[in-house]
């Protein structure tokens, strides 16, 4: 079911919340549907989508590899970045796994609005 705005809900500016994306890879679709469904229940994240699979290509304790991989794709508030980086991190099969989390800029009000619906501001792991 797509998203839809609260009425009772101010739109929100750039001064009352900010959203950020993050990417991480799993090696099953299993592990990645696992890691995007706790966040989503927990409220860390609005939205996680899973896309795969992907091939991974990369060094690993010197020697090259190639992988085929999962990828999420985490929507979430700024204001649980810590906690969303704590729980991919806490939660996650690799030794290293990746996180990479950036502002997300030119985000539809009516998105935004919606995103602070679903997350928990200020949420913990």
């Amino acid at each position: 079911m797509p998203p839809t705005l609260n009425p009772a809900r101010p739109v929100p500016d750039a001064a009352t919340a900010a959203a950020r994306i993050g990417w991480t890879t799993l090696p099953t679709r299993e592990d990645a549907e696992r890691l995007a469904v706790m966040l989503v229940e927990r409220r860390l994240a609005a939205c996680v989508q899973i896309d795969g699979p992907v091939e991974s290509h990369y060094h690993w304790q010197g020697k090259p590899c190639r992988d085929t991989e999962w990828r999420l794709a985490v929507k979430h508030l700024a204001a649980n970045a810590t906690a969303v980086e704590a729980a991919v991190l806490q939660n996650h099969p690799y030794t290293v796994p990746q996180w990479i989390a950036v502002d997300a800029t030119g985000v539809s009000p009516a998105y935004l609005a919606w995103m602070l619906d679903n997350n928990l501001p200020n949420a913990r792991p």
